[in-house]
C-alpha cells in the first residue's frame, strides 16, 4: 500500500503540468473561436449589405426601360431570373410611382415572405431597397427595387460555418493535448517515477543501491544530491555501528548508542523526504521543458495541417521540407530531387520531426547559424525485393562554424536515429566532417501503403 501511494504522489506533478498547460491551450481556443464566429458574423452582414446593394442597383437597372413601357411581364421575367441565379434572396419586388400604376404590380420569389412583407410583417426579414432612375439625374425616380433576405437563412449559413471552425479547432486541441500528455508523461512523469522508485528505497534503508538518473535536467541534479546523502547516511551508520562495538560491554551504553543511531538515520531519512517533497513542489519551471519541444510541436502541427488539406492522403515530400523551414533563418535552403516522392500519412509525422530535428541543429549549430547553405537532395526512389520504395537522402551543411574535434550525438541525434529506424524503416549514417554536417538517410514506403 506504501508504494501504492508513493507511486500515486510521484506522479501529481506531471499529471498537474499536463493540466494546466491543457486548460490554457483550451481557454485560448475557445477565445480564438469565439473571436472567428465574431468576425464570421461580420462577415456575413457585410456581404449580405454589399449583396443587396449590386443585386439592387443590377434589377433597378434591368426595369428602367421596361417600366417605362409598362411591359410588366419582362420585369417579371428578369426578376424571376435573378431570384433563381441567387439562392440567398427570398423575393425581389417593384414598385412603380409612374402614373397609372397600383404600387407594387410585380414580385417574385418566395410567396410567404412577399406577404409577410407587404402586410408589414418584416421580423425577421432583410430587405434593401434601390431607387429606379429614368436618366442620370437622381431626382427623375420612376419606382424602387426592394430585395428581401431571410435572416434564418442568413443565421443557418452562419451556424454552419461555426460548427465547421468548432469542429476545427476541437480536432486541433485533441491532437495538441494528446501530444502535451504523452512528452509531459516521458520529459517529467518517467524521471520523476525513477526518481520516486530509488529515493524510497533508500528511506525503506536499502543504503547499499547507488541512486542514478540519466538526465541533465533538474531531476539528474536531485539524483546527485540524493546519492550524496546515500553515501553519508551509509558513512553514519558504519561510524555509529563501530561505536557500537566499542561499549558492548556496557548495556546502558549500549542502549544510548542505538538510541543515537536510530535518532540520527531518521532524523536523516525525514529530511530525505521533505527534500523529495519540496522539489516536487518547486518543480514548476516549464521554460526549458516549453523550449525543448515547441519546435517539435510546430513540427507536428505543420505536418496535421499539410494532412489535412490533402484528405490524409500520402504528401509531397518536398512541400512538407519547404513548409517546415523556421521563418527568419538567416542562411539558405537548396532542394533537389529527381523524382517527386510521396511520403504517407502513418510516416509523415516521424519524416517531419526528423526534418525539423535537423533544421534546429543547424541553426544551432550548423550553417544556419552563421548564413550558410543547406542542401538537401534524393536520389531516384527504388523499388526493393520486399514490395518497398527506398529513398536515400543526403544531408550537406556548407558556410557554418568548422567542427573540430569529435562530435558526441546528443537528444536530437538520437531521436533522428529512432524515428528513422523504428518509423521510416531506414538506415542513418552521422558524419560531422571540418566543413560541415554530412549525414546519409535511407527511408523505405511502402509500395501500396494507401496512406
Amino acid at each position: 500500500m506504501a508504494r501504492s501511494s508513493t507511486g500515486s504522489i510521484s506522479s501529481s506533478l506531471a499529471l498537474n503540468l499536463s493540466a494546466a498547460i491543457i486548460l490554457w491551450i483550451l481557454l485560448t481556443l475557445v477565445g480564438v473561436m469565439l473571436f472567428l464566429v465574431w468576425e464570421a458574423r461580420l462577415s456575413a452582414d457585410q456581404q449580405v449589405n454589399l449583396e443587396g446593394e449590386v443585386v439592387g442597383a443590377v434589377a433597378a437597372n434591368a426595369c428602367v426601360l421596361p417600366l417605362l413601357e409598362n411591359d410588366y411581364p419582362a420585369i417579371r421575367a428578369r426578376l424571376q431570373s435573378m431570384v433563381d441565379r441567387l439562392p440567398d434572396v427570398a423575393f425581389c419586388l417593384v414598385d412603380s410611382v409612374l402614373p397609372g400604376s397600383v404600387g407594387a404590380e410585380i414580385s417574385v420569389g418566395e410567396p410567404d415572405a412577399i406577404m409577410r412583407w407587404m402586410e408589414g410583417d418584416r421580423d425577421g426579414i432583410v430587405v434593401f431597397e434601390t431607387p429606379i432612375h429614368m436618366s442620370s439625374d437622381e431626382r427623375s425616380v420612376i419606382g424602387t427595387v426592394a430585395i428581401g433576405y431571410l435572416r434564418a437563412r442568413i443565421d443557418s449559413s452562419l451556424h454552419e460555418k461555426t460548427w465547421k471552425i468548432a469542429a476545427g479547432i476541437g480536432a486541433s486541441f485533441f491532437i495538441v493535448a494528446m501530444f502535451l500528455v504523452f512528452v509531459i508523461q516521458r520529459v517529467i512523469g518517467r524521471p520523476l517515477s525513477d526518481l520516486d522508485r530509488q529515493a524510497s528505497q533508500l528511506a525503506e534503508g536499502d543504503l547499499h543501491t547507488p541512486i542514478h538518473l540519466e538526465s541533465q535536467t533538474e531531476f539528474g541534479h536531485l539524483a546527485q544530491t540524493l546519492e550524496t546523502m546515500r553515501i553519508r547516511i551509509a558513512g553514519q551508520i558504519q561510524h555509529l555501528e563501530g561505536m557500537s562495538e566499542q561499549i558492548a560491554m556496557s548495556n546502558k551504553k549500549q542502549k544510548m548508542m542505538f538510541s543515537e543511531l536510530d535518532h540520527r538515520v531518521r532524523n536523516n531519512l525525514a529530511g530525505l523526504a521533505s527534500l523529495i517533497t519540496l522539489s516536487r513542489q518547486g518543480a514548476d519551471d516549464v521554460d526549458d521543458f516549453a523550449g525543448s519541444i515547441s519546435g517539435r510541436v510546430h513540427a507536428m502541427s505543420i505536418v496535421h495541417t499539410l494532412l489535412s488539406q490533402e484528405h490524409w492522403d500520402p504528401i509531397d515530400l518536398e512541400e512538407l521540407i519547404r513548409l517546415l523551414v523556421p521563418p527568419g533563418i538567416i542562411g539558405k535552403l537548396e532542394l533537389e530531387g529527381s523524382e517527386k516522392v510521396l511520403v504517407p500519412s502513418k510516416q509523415a509525422t516521424a519524416c517531419g520531426m526528423v526534418i525539423q530535428e535537423l533544421m534546429a541543429n543547424s541553426i544551432k549549430y550548423g550553417a544556419w547559424s552563421s548564413n550558410g547553405v543547406v542542401r538537401l537532395h534524393w536520389r531516384s526512389p527504388v523499388r526493393t525485393v520486399h514490395g518497398n520504395i527506398q529513398v536515400i537522402l543526403h544531408w550537406q551543411e556548407t558556410g557554418g562554424p568548422p567542427i573540430i574535434g569529435e562530435v558526441v550525438p546528443g537528444t536530437g541525434v538520437n531521436l533522428i536515429e529512432g524515428f528513422i529506424t523504428s518509423e521510416l524503416g531506414g538506415e542513418a549514417t552521422f558524419r560531422f566532417e571540418p566543413e560541415g554536417a554530412r549525414h546519409d538517410f535511407i527511408i523505405s514506403i511502402p509500395e501500396k501503403s494507401g496512406t
